[in-house]
């Protein structure tokens, strides 16, 4: 009612200063009605899709606003460098309806399990071509921005000459489209699969490096530990998010294009403590975790590592896992640092009663806001 208010006011003053008056509150009550905007993420928030995820996690189940880009995984090269698609992986609604939310949209090529025919593709300069010939085409005809590699693992001196020429090549051939299609890698956390990797020589090529800061323990691992600690604890070894970024800044990845992986998911070791020695380990989405009954399990936060993990009151099972303040914390990392973002693996996996809450912590952390919760 305050445009109401101002006009009931401006009765009581003289014919001049009423019509300023007037002028003046229309000004407002238009300013008032103009309709808010969506804000967007003023960091980079690279979100995973998971091919086989339809069903369960649909293009219309999820909140745009809060991404800036999505890499839809996955496809892969066979061994003479011929782009494999696998059957049902094309979903022209999700393209359309993250272009329609301001999302770029990448084709993810490789992944854990489909990265054998790599070494092939990389190896000749002909497959080379035919593989950034084939990925073009797929990306102009199919709507997509770009590509992103995750050769898990590039593992030794001639992959490495090899797929510095594969990243060239590849460059090359997307910053020649008009518009340039994007290219960007998901990167290991560390110098074991790292020091196959050019970053010196490859970061011009890329448009952004991300990290895979997470699975830092589990069922290869010879104790139980965190999935994914912001810092490494004092009675753990095994690597962190921020000895990961220390690592990607000394391989010179510059920071406008750095991006750390905030995880999802989680991973279960059946000991009584972190730490300790375990036969199994399994993954858990942040789904499966919240939908843990409060009775019978302790939440436990590790001040050092900056994460959360449960432990069952039997002593049977620990989950190491990411909630909405470690995730808020990650978050801040970014920013203090002034890195690029953020990727996640896994779009869906923190799903529940129609909010994704912790995709919902990263966007609002980096300023976004969209109208679907306001």
């Amino acid at each position: 009612m305050p445009c109401l208010r101002q006009r009931t006011l401006v009765r009581a003053a003289g014919p001049a200063l009423a019509a300023a008056a007037l002028l003046a509150a229309a000004a407002a009550c238009e300013v008032a009605q103009v309709p808010v905007e969506p804000v967007k993420p003023n960091k980079v928030v690279m979100g995973y899709y998971r091919s086989d995820n339809k069903a369960a996690y649909p293009h219309t189940a999820i909140d745009f606003t809060y991404l800036t880009h999505i890499a839809h995984a996955f496809a892969w090269p066979d061994s003479a460098g011929n782009l494999v698609v696998p059957p049902g992986f094309l979903y022209p609604e999700l393209n359309a309806a993250a272009h329609a939310g301001g999302v770029k949209v990448v084709i993810s090529l490789g992944g854990w399990g489909h990265a054998d025919g790599f070494p092939g593709t990389a190896s000749t300069a002909a497959n080379r071509a035919r593989f950034a010939g084939q990925l073009v085409d797929l990306c102009r005809a199919n709507a997509y921005d770009g590509a992103d590699l995750d050769w898990e693992f590039v593992s030794n001196d001639q992959q490495k000459a090899d797929f510095s020429l594969l990243v060239e090549a590849l460059s090359a051939a997307f910053r020649a489209q008009s518009p340039p299609l994007l290219l960007t890698i998901a990167a290991p956390s560390g110098n074991y699969y790292g020091r196959w990797i050019e970053f010196e020589r490859l970061a011009p090529a890329f448009d952004l490096i991300a990290f895979m800061t997470y699975d830092y323990h589990g069922d290869w691992s010879d104790h139980a530990g965190h999935n994914s600690p912001l810092y490494e604890p004092a009675w753990d070894s095994c690597g962190s998010l921020d000895e990961t970024f220390a690592y990607a800044r000394s391989r010179q990845v510059p920071l406008d294009k750095l991006l750390v992986g905030v995880p999802f998911f989680g991973r279960s070791f059946d000991c009584g403590t972190m730490g300790g020695a375990f036969e199994t380990s399994q993954g858990w989405d942040y789904v499966d975790v919240m939908a843990l009954p409060s009775s019978g399990w302790t939440r436990v936060w590790d001040s050092e590592a900056q994460v959360p993990y449960l432990r069952r009151s039997d002593g049977g099972l620990v989950i190491s896992y990411d909630d909405m303040g470690s995730v808020g914390l990650k978050a801040q990392y970014v920013k203090d640092r002034g890195s690029a973002g953020v990727i996640i693996w896994e779009l869906g996996g923190d799903y529940r009663a129609g909010h994704a809450d912790l995709l919902e912590v990263l966007g609002k952390s980096f300023g976004a806001r969209s109208l679907r919760t306001e």
